[in-house]
């Protein structure tokens, strides 16, 4: 076995263990206190750590049956499921990016009927995105490769699904980055808008703009995570859209995709709202004070 294929048998079930765990960490939580979980951020950072899960799952899988006859059902499934699970894994990084974008930068409180907006038109992208890989054929593989990986026998068509993938992937690296900057050098403004509503309910100015440019910050590191999992599999499908097989790259693209569940949960760790959440937690626990579920805000976990 290659040096990719034992890197993608050694990372992905790590990455599956770390995913489940976050998963696993707010699903505990809303079971303690609902309202701990009351945000659309948290509710992404779930959406996320599921769909690390998903590509961790199937890119393990596609390794561990590495003979599967390209053209055969089950290699059907697997390639459209490593697709579904790699669009949907793009999608739901943009949701969160536009999600912070909305917050920081055009100052706009989160609502129900713009996280029902956002998830429906997520959906969608995703799945027309998966439905057009279907409709070109990739989900059946190439024959000739004699080996189970998406891609389409008519040369046309397979040059469209690779450039296709290519620009999702560049399009969720260069909206990650553009949302980062921008929404950094628009968090004073966003501050003081936080700041000055806050400290009409008697809260401490100085230590209201600590904790939320720190919340802020960190919030940058979940779609910046994808910065780091996708630029070296985006650069390896143009390579072969133009027939180029470049060793190295699947190497770095093998080590950059199995960090995906890490990288979620480590931003997961650090998120100051997390330490709130699970102290909240731990005290409602502790003092079997279930009767008293405050709203997030009151643990000062405020949506963006």
């Amino acid at each position: 076995m290659d040096l990719p294929n034992r890197i993608y048998l050694a990372l992905h079930p790590i990455g599956m263990a770390f995913a489940i765990l976050v998963l696993a960490s707010i699903i505990g939580l809303f079971f303690i206190n609902r309202q701990l979980t009351n945000r659309m951020t948290v509710r992404l950072v779930a959406a996320i750590a599921f769909t690390d899960l998903l590509s961790h799952i199937g890119e393990y899988y596609a390794v561990e049956n590495y003979d599967l006859i390209a053209g055969t059902t089950l290699c059907t499934s697997v390639n459209g499921f490593r697709l579904f699970a790699r669009t949907f894994y793009c999608w739901v990084n943009m949701a969160i990016c536009f999600h912070i974008y909305r917050s920081l930068v055009l100052l706009k409180k989160t609502t129900w009927r713009s996280e029902v907006y956002i998830w429906a038109a997520t959906a969608v992208f995703v799945v027309a995105e998966t439905l057009i890989y279907y409709g070109l054929g990739a989900f059946t593989g190439v024959v000739a490769r004699k080996r189970c990986t998406p891609g389409v026998e008519d040369y046309s068509k397979n040059l469209a699904f690779l450039m296709f993938q290519s620009l999702t992937n560049l399009l969720t690296i260069v909206i990650g980055i553009f949302v980062t900057i921008k929404s950094h050098s628009n968090l004073n403004k966003w501050i003081n808008v936080m700041s000055a509503t806050a400290t009409e309910q008697g809260e401490d100015r100085d230590q209201l703009i600590s904790e939320r440019r720190k919340m802020a910050v960190r919030s940058f590191l979940y779609p910046l995570s994808a910065c780091i999992t996708l630029p070296f599999e985006a650069i390896f499908l143009i390579c072969t859209a133009a027939g180029t097989y470049v060793y190295e790259l699947v190497v770095c693209m093998a080590l950059s995709t199995g960090f995906a569940g890490i990288l979620t949960a480590a931003a997961f760790a650090i998120d100051p709202t997390t330490h709130k959440a699970f102290k909240a937690a731990y005290y409602q626990i502790k003092y079997k004070d279930s009767d008293k579920k405050g709203s997030a805000e009151e643990y000062g976990m405020i949506d963006f």
